[in-house]
């Protein structure tokens, strides 16, 4: 064993699994919040053994005391702590950014609008979990009916300046939408920018905590940070993108993992002291 994985093995770290409903995000942190791994891999891959390789290459680098699952598969693992994925946005956001905000966490599924404290209480949360819209999974089935690489539609918006939007937020009427948009021959830069648009018309449609700062967080923002810049400009304020922005739900679970062993210490501490 060498000097940095003995290190690791003798340090005190906390664990965060965000089992999403596209993604599986893991990340360690340290006691002083550091994150020192972080990871991803499709929830549904066909490589059953990949997530357990991922855990066993965790627990062998790193003394893991405490850890806590979430997202849709967090029943699924067997862990200290299970927490929603609400509750996991806001610690990880008040962990960065310790004031009074708006979390827009925008995912393969769903969107989720998060009011929270400084502390990381969830003061106020709004979801549109009975839609698909707007969402990674509604990106993807865009994209795919517009003949469009998900890697390439971010470069491929900037070039536009174009203000066409698909007006059905299903996304059955939103593909024929894109296909009456082909034969129209509408060049491919516009309907990449439409489907953003249609994206920031959906989540204007929410009701977004006015007057706090906002951060964007997600999978979806991490590979498609135009958004960003058409949603201020939509709402007409500032908007800020957390670092590693895919991450911030798994980091939340981790910090909350930390939380919950400090706890568990300073019970233990009490009761030596009676």
């Amino acid at each position: 064993m060498n000097e940095s994985t003995e290190h690791k093995k003798n340090g005190k770290y906390f664990l965060g699994i965000d089992l999403g409903s596209s993604f599986t995000k893991f990340v360690v942190i340290d006691e002083s919040g550091k994150i020192h791994y972080n990871q991803v891999i499709m929830t549904r891959s066909r490589n059953r053994d990949l997530y357990q390789q991922k855990l066993q290459e965790i627990y062998d680098n790193y003394s893991i005391l405490c850890s806590c699952a979430t997202g849709y598969g967090r029943k699924q693992f067997d862990s200290d702590l299970k927490k929603t994925e609400l509750i996991c946005a806001a610690a990880g956001a008040s962990a960065l950014f310790p004031v009074e905000k708006g979390v827009i966490d925008i995912g393969g599924e769903d969107i989720k609008i998060i009011e929270c404290g400084p502390a990381g209480e969830v003061r106020n949360f709004y979801m549109n979990d009975k839609c698909s819209a707007g969402t990674g999974a509604f990106i993807t089935e865009i994209a795919e009916k517009a003949e469009m690489e998900i890697a390439e539609m971010n470069e491929l918006a900037v070039q536009s300046r174009a203000n066409r939007v698909i007006n059905s937020f299903c996304t059955v009427f939103a593909k024929t939408e894109i296909l009456g948009w082909k034969f129209d021959g509408v060049p491919i830069e516009d309907i990449a920018r439409g489907i953003y648009l249609s994206i920031v018309k959906r989540i204007c449609k929410m009701p977004i905590p006015a007057g706090l700062p906002l951060y964007l967080c997600g999978g979806v923002i991490a590979y498609h940070p135009l958004l960003k810049e058409l949603l201020a400009a939509e709402l007409d304020t500032e908007i800020s993108v957390f670092e590693k922005p895919q991450f911030t739900v798994a980091f939340g679970a981790a910090i909350l993992a930390k939380k919950q062993d400090q706890a568990a210490g300073e019970r233990r501490i009490g009761k030596k002291a009676k």
